[in-house]
């Protein structure tokens, strides 16, 4: 018996040569636009791609439907993020998950290195003064000879410390513990407070796990120097975002950028919008014109076993 892939319309349009030439006897139910996915299809997916077209417009839709396919036994995320219930919640009824990680590591370090410029060179201020047509000379900061925590040595940071060295910066991993792999000193995670009390930068690349929820704390915040800039490419639940904001807002410290808050969307009215030296972007360091190729790179590469064996390379 054919597996039976639900994606979306945009993806199978665009790929669905490609999974084709993996799988010829294939089929497919595909989500199109609003439209709801009758009760006989979903019996008859047995495995399914959230592809990055999904999100976040349709991710509502596409998971309804993935958590009422009954016969459904695997699914590929494009993100390497996979703390949102719903993926426990299919893990829990015995589906195998799979995720697209490193895909988006390249264009979530380079925008890292974006903050870090941005908030060196005081971008926000000057893209202010140029609102005002005003010739604000200023004498810019340099990141060579920094030195920065990469908190968290996953693909992304990995990357972030190949381009922070690139970079002339001095990077300095903290990682649950040194593994042997690192190209650079190793801190265990037991120090961060000690490590973040000493770097003039911290970058923020851990995944969300009971373990790690909350784990920049208000203590963590204050020991950080005054100058200091804070980055967070990670989740928003990572941090006491309070204490982040009063710090900001009280001269406690430099600047930050971040990619991810709690919640997401940020409100309109939450302070962290009016702060001068902070630099906010909606949760899309990683949504480029090349990641949603990579991303269906690896779902391919885990097809590929699956339609010869039932095995995947790895799972989550």
């Amino acid at each position: 018996m054919s597996d039976v892939l639900f994606c979306t319309d945009t993806f199978w349009k665009a790929w669905g040569d490609q999974v084709t030439a993996i799988a010829p006897d294939i089929e497919t139910v595909l989500l199109v636009n609003e439209e709801p996915v009758a009760d006989a299809d979903l019996e008859r997916i047995t495995i399914a791609f959230f592809s990055h077209d999904a999100w976040p417009e349709r991710a509502g839709n596409y998971f309804g439907v993935a958590l009422r396919a009954d016969n459904l036994a695997w699914l590929h995320s494009m993100s390497a993020g996979v703390d949102s219930p719903i993926f426990q919640t299919l893990k829990d009824r015995g589906v195998r998950l799979t995720n697209s990680s490193g895909s988006s590591s390249s264009p979530i370090a380079r925008t890292v290195m974006m903050f870090l410029l941005a908030l060196a060179r005081d971008l926000p201020r000057m893209m202010r003064a140029q609102a005002n047509a005003e010739w604000a000379w200023d004498r810019w900061s340099e990141l060579e000879g920094k030195s920065v925590a990469v908190v968290g040595y996953g693909p992304i940071g990995q990357e972030v410390v190949r381009l922070t060295t690139a970079f002339g910066m001095q990077p300095v991993i903290v990682r649950r513990q040194a593994q042997g792999d690192e190209t650079c000193p190793v801190r265990p995670l037991a120090e961060l407070e000690s490590v973040m009390a000493a770097v003039d930068a911290v970058v923020l690349a851990l995944p969300l796990n009971d373990d790690t929820h909350g784990i920049i704390s208000a203590d963590l915040i204050s020991a950080m120097q005054a100058h200091a800039f804070f980055v967070n490419v990670g989740r928003g639940e990572l941090v006491d975002q309070l204490a982040l904001t009063k710090a900001l807002a009280t001269g406690m410290l430099g600047g930050a950028g971040l990619d991810v808050t709690y919640p997401e969307p940020l409100p309109a009215d939450d302070p962290l919008w009016a702060l001068p030296n902070v630099i906010i972007t909606p949760h899309n360091s990683g949504s480029t014109d090349g990641t949603a190729r990579r991303a269906a790179e690896r779902f391919f590469a885990n097809l590929v076993p699956w339609v010869t064996s039932g095995d995947l390379l790895s799972e989550v």
